[in-house]
């Protein structure tokens, strides 16, 4: 019998598409909740439907080929649709919610200040945070916007520029006193906190030294590398060290005077801060009143 909509069987759809979104069947199959093995069988299953390749192995995993990705975007964006549809019905019923993607610094150090004021307007709207340092993929997943810092290169998004930003080393008051003299040349010779393993398009250490033409980074004396920015800013609130401060993060904390500036020297930042969300995903009453009451802030 013919199957509706002449379409592969869903199962091998979805197996596929958890792939293709991980660039792995192993990490695919923790999601689905079934063995490696079985994920790569759906996918074979589908692409012997189709008779065409759908992913090239590699010896880091698997790539998607031109039809792979073809077929990828065309699922995102129909769970997409799917996901809005049953949203809007569980709204109709549960009152209207919303998922905010947001980074763990930013959530900390500027979004969780200043929620309980949209909170106050909006008490009807659940609002839910994923919270990760990971970049979000905005045309997968529940996320419905997102608070994200970079060059707004992302593909099927739709985004509004919130505010640029500046960076410049801080420390704690102390540390400043323990090295006054200090002046940028120094700067590669500090215990420096530096921030790894999060979002490329941060700016860290090297980058900012490069920019300031102070080459690298000579003799850490006991810096570290932390994988969260609110960890490294409270290292260096502790007195640990010199880090990276992000004006639009860090100026509560300067003019509380729990944070200095240790030397004058500041890096436009090359990007900005966005509020972003996916082109595909149609924009309900509880994200228009969020995207709003952003652009008050």
């Amino acid at each position: 019998m013919r199957r509706p909509y002449d379409l592969p069987p869903l199962t091998t759809l979805a197996a596929f598409e958890a792939a293709a979104r991980h660039g792995s069947m192993k990490d695919a199959a923790a999601e689905l909740n079934v063995t490696p093995g079985a994920v790569s069988r759906q996918v074979k299953a589908l692409e012997s439907e189709l008779r065409r390749p759908l992913f090239v192995r590699v010896h880091r995993g698997i790539e998607l080929t031109l039809d792979g990705a073809e077929l990828s975007e065309a699922l995102a964006r129909g769970f997409t649709h799917v996901a809005d549809v049953c949203r809007r019905i569980r709204d109709a019923t549960d009152g209207p919610s919303l998922t905010i993607g947001v980074t763990t610094a930013f959530a900390g150090f500027w979004l969780i200040p200043r929620i309980g004021a949209f909170w106050q307007d909006h008490p009807e709207i659940t609002v839910n945070h994923a919270v990760s340092d990971d970049p979000i993929d905005l045309r997968r997943g529940p996320v419905d916007l997102a608070l994200r810092y970079g060059l707004s290169d992302w593909p099927g998004t739709d985004r509004i520029k919130l505010f640029g930003d500046r960076l410049f080393p801080v420390c704690s008051p102390a540390f400043k006193a323990a090295h006054a003299g200090v002046r940028a040349g120094d700067l590669s010779r500090l215990p420096l906190l530096r921030l790894k393993g999060v979002d490329p398009a941060w700016i860290d250490w090297d980058s900012f030294l490069a920019w300031a033409g102070l080459g690298p980074i000579e003799r850490p004396k006991g810096g570290r590398s932390l994988n969260n920015y609110t960890v490294v800013i409270q290292a260096a609130r502790d007195g640990q060290g010199v880090a990276l401060g992000w004006e639009r993060l860090v100026g509560p904390m300067i003019e509380s005077g729990e944070l200095v500036r240790l030397t004058d020297l500041a890096m436009p930042a090359p990007g900005a801060h966005y509020l972003a969300w996916s082109a595909d995903r149609v924009v309900t009453p509880a994200m228009a009143a969020f995207r709003d009451w952003v652009m008050t802030q």
